[in-house]
């Protein structure tokens, strides 16, 4: 008896042992990018890089890894639910798959502003639900990451200033979802994967697209686009996700750590996203572009189309308590 019970200490120990090995090898805490190493253009690297600065600034060892070399978002969603990886910038739509409270966040025309967004979370358990549901499922999300401007609408035929002047044209949609919204302002859509979309428009198999003001800049889609409205959908927001069995093994003054590193990151990105809303629709103009800036009243009309679609993709249940924490904040 003695024999067995001195053997599993051992087996034990050893496991420990390994454990703490396997952690050294990994170079500490990972850190998952999801673009390139750019503080100019990636809101995501932004935020790693502060964050990961931080925790090592108080002793806590981090090792970041390029886009993809840990596996794609299924993989590294997978790798965080399992406690394989410490801390992911991942995609907000994979979250969903955990707990699809986090899609509001997502929803067209929800928020005024970054600002307005922000207002909401501080001053609502919005946060709190959503991670109520992920952490069960072993993910925390740490933080709604912006990767630029509010997205506008970008198209090769006709300056666009309300859904009326939508229709008839043929808009890509990035997915399934995001083409219900399209057609609901009368447009036709066609869904064309992101490298095949500069050839779409030179050709016409696509009219325009939705993304933020730089991004025709970025890929150099301005040699074929011709307008730019600026009708405020939504931010393009990531997230940053971390394995919620690491989390819970941090000491209180660890957490304490990872939690101030967050807010520092947040703060950083907040400070790039005004960097690059400001820069991106002057970019855009200096390519050639004929940029409209909506009223409120214009963008009123595309959001006023768009909310019936709001249940089509969320649980009524989340769609009000969205629309109840927007509005008590605006």
């Amino acid at each position: 008896m003695k024999k067995k019970k001195l053997n599993s200490i051992v087996v034990a120990g050893l496991a420990l042992v390994l454990a703490f090995v396997s952690l050294a090898q990994a170079g500490g805490i990972k850190i998952a990018l999801d673009s390139p190493p750019d503080l100019e253009r990636s809101g995501t690297y932004v935020w790693a890089k502060t964050f990961a600065d931080y925790l090592e600034s108080n002793g806590m060892k981090v090792k970041m890894y390029p886009r993809d070399a840990l596996g794609g978002e299924e993989e590294k969603l997978d790798q965080v639910t399992q406690g394989l990886l410490e801390v992911s910038c991942s995609d907000l739509a994979k979250a969903g798959q955990l707990d699809s409270t986090i899609l509001g966040f997502n929803l067209p025309f929800m928020f005024d502003s970054l600002a307005h967004m922000d207002r909401v979370i501080a001053n609502s358990d919005l946060m709190e639900k959503v991670n109520a549901g992920t952490c069960k499922k072993g993910v925390r999300v740490l933080s709604l990451i912006p990767v630029g401007a509010f997205s506008g609408l970008a198209n090769t035929k006709c300056p666009v200033k309300t859904p009326s002047d939508v229709k008839g044209l043929r808009i890509r949609a990035m997915d399934k979802t995001q083409a219900q919204y399209i057609k609901a302002w009368g447009a036709n859509t066609v869904i064309v994967p992101w490298a095949e979309i500069y050839n779409s428009l030179q050709t016409g198999v696509a009219d325009g697209y939705l993304n933020p003001a730089i991004v025709p800049v970025m890929f150099k889609h301005t040699e074929v686009l011709k307008y730019f409205s600026d009708i405020k959908l939504s931010a393009p927001l990531r997230v940053s996700i971390c394995s919620e069995e690491w989390y819970r093994g941090l000491s209180k003054k660890e957490r304490a750590i990872v939690d101030e590193a967050t807010n520092k990151a947040n703060a950083a990105n907040r400070i790039w996203q005004a960097k690059v809303e400001k820069s991106g629709i002057g970019a855009l103009k200096g390519a050639g572009i004929e940029v409209y800036e909506n009223t409120p009243a214009e963008i009123a009309q595309f959001a006023k189309l768009a909310q019936p679609v709001y249940t089509k993709v969320i649980s009524k249940e989340i769609v009000n308590m969205f629309v109840t924490a927007a509005e008590a904040n605006r």
